[in-house]
């Protein structure tokens, strides 16, 4: 638009001076020489004007748009320092805020945390005392049940009123005597409502000393008849094997095999199992090698006795073992019996201490409590749990005492470091719900059963200590 109207000016000024030239030739009789120069004069006049004109019009529209520009800019400046302060001001505000409103929510938390607590307790008391009051009223119902009737001439003498009951108590008494009658038993289930499950549970065996098995196992260790069986442990869903652990049997001299569940209460008894865990942990460090030269850091749970953290001959050359092969420490870890965790002393602490220095980790398997104090496990070095896959899905009636629901024992350890593993995982039904219950870690016959190592792996085991017998 602005070239047309250049262009229309122009020709205006053109036709102006055109006329003028025009208007002196005819109107004023000049020459046409003398009007075409003073038309042209005209013309230049006109046109240097024109662009005097448009040049300041044009600085003026530049300067304005320059003033527009540098308001817009303080504006902007004025808008990005309001915004700094208000970004400052939450930075500061907001940590501030935010405290003022979650530590009332964590004291709230901790103090229901205590009164749960202190209801627990009492809820235990309560249990405890009803367990003790109803076996005490059994026992006394059964001794009352149990007792004779008192012989008929040492009671009283009885009102003529009474002769005929009085021979029928006595009648009752002699056939009492006579085995004809016998005494009355309680109901079955007179105090089901108030006796606990482990009321009902049958007592323990005890063990009796055998003195061939315990031959059988002397011979079998000495002969390096001690086989090593891996059993890995996976993670859910992707069943990948994350660890494997390290299981025990002892093989006789005719071939058969001896099963934990036969020979390590023997073997506790004579004092054997410092020298089997001698060769459990030898040859676990060898298939961790064996391992690590693979590129696979699968860890290994190596299964140990309490004698042996006892034992004052055995002991410190094994902390002294395992010490010279730290470099396994974060692989290996040695593994203890919730039974044998509870009696522990001042001893094995001591001895669990000097592992825990080193850098390994212990697990507790075998849990039938879910009563056990975790955390100061967690604060002894306890890092794995091992729970039966049917105490945690509540399939077992002979379940122990909790004040936790079992599906909930998982973020309870969570809470103290401690990973929870469900063994005796025997089905796919059971790896669903597992997954429900959001494990992550699961051993058992569906992933795998134990399997024996092949014997060039286990080459150059050590022969166990000599096994001293008592002077007796």
């Amino acid at each position: 638009m602005t070239r047309l109207a250049n262009i229309s000016i122009l020709f205006s000024i053109s036709a102006i001076a055109a006329s003028c030239g025009t208007v002196m030739v005819y109107l004023f009789a000049r020459p046409v020489g003398e009007a075409v120069g003073l038309s042209l004069a005209a013309m230049c006049t006109m046109i240097v004007v024109h662009l005097m004109l448009t040049r300041s019009q044009e600085k003026s529209s530049v300067s304005d748009a320059v003033d527009r520009m540098e308001e817009r800019i303080a504006a902007i400046d004025d808008d990005v320092g309001n915004l700094e302060g208000r970004l400052s001001g939450v930075e500061h505000n907001i940590p501030r805020r935010t405290r003022e409103e979650i530590d009332p929510l964590f004291a709230e938390v901790e103090v229901i945390g205590s009164l749960v607590k202190q209801m627990a307790e009492a809820m235990a008391d309560m249990e405890t005392r009803i367990e003790d009051q109803g076996t005490a009223l059994e026992d006394h119902r059964v001794k009352q049940a149990m007792l004779p009737p008192q012989p008929a001439q040492r009671l009283a003498a009885p009102q003529p009123a009474q002769e005929g009951s009085m021979n029928l108590a006595g009648q009752a008494a002699a056939a009492f005597a006579a085995g004809a009658v016998k005494p009355m038993q309680p109901p079955q289930d007179a105090f089901a409502d108030v006796r606990a499950p482990e009321m009902r549970r049958p007592a323990p065996r005890m063990h009796h000393p055998n003195a061939a098995l315990a031959e059988e196992i002397r011979a079998s260790i000495e002969a390096g008849r001690v086989d090593l069986y891996l059993q890995p442990i996976v993670t859910l869903p992707q069943r990948r094997v994350r660890y494997y652990e390290a299981l025990t049997r002892l093989r006789k001299a005719n071939g058969d095999t001896l099963e934990p569940i036969e020979f390590l209460q023997e073997a506790e008894r004579t004092g054997q199992m410092p020298a089997i865990d001698n060769i459990l942990l030898f040859r676990s460090l060898q298939i961790l090698k064996r391992l690590a030269t693979r590129n696979r850091e699968a860890g290994l749970f190596c299964n140990l006795s309490p004698s042996t953290l006892m034992d004052e001959n055995f002991f410190p050359g094994f902390l002294e073992f395992v010490r010279a092969n730290d470099t396994y420490s974060d692989l290996l870890i040695f593994e203890f019996s919730q039974a044998d965790v509870a009696v522990m002393s001042a001893i094995e602490y001591e001895s669990l201490a000097a592992l825990a220095e080193i850098g390994f980790r212990f697990s507790v398997d075998r849990i039938t409590d879910l009563r056990m104090d975790f955390r100061a496990l967690a604060e002894r070095g306890f890092r794995f749990a091992k729970l039966h896959a049917s105490r945690l899905l509540m399939r077992e009636d002979d379940l122990a005492k909790s004040n936790i629901h079992p599906a909930d024992f998982g973020s309870l350890l969570q809470r103290y470091g401690i990973e929870l593993i469900v063994d005796h995982v025997e089905s796919e039904s059971t790896v669903l719900e597992l997954l429900e219950l959001e494990i992550r870690s699961a051993q058992g016959f569906l992933f795998s059963p134990p399997r024996p190592v092949r014997a060039d792996v286990l080459q150059g085991a050590p022969n166990p200590r000599p096994i001293k017998r008592e002077a007796s």
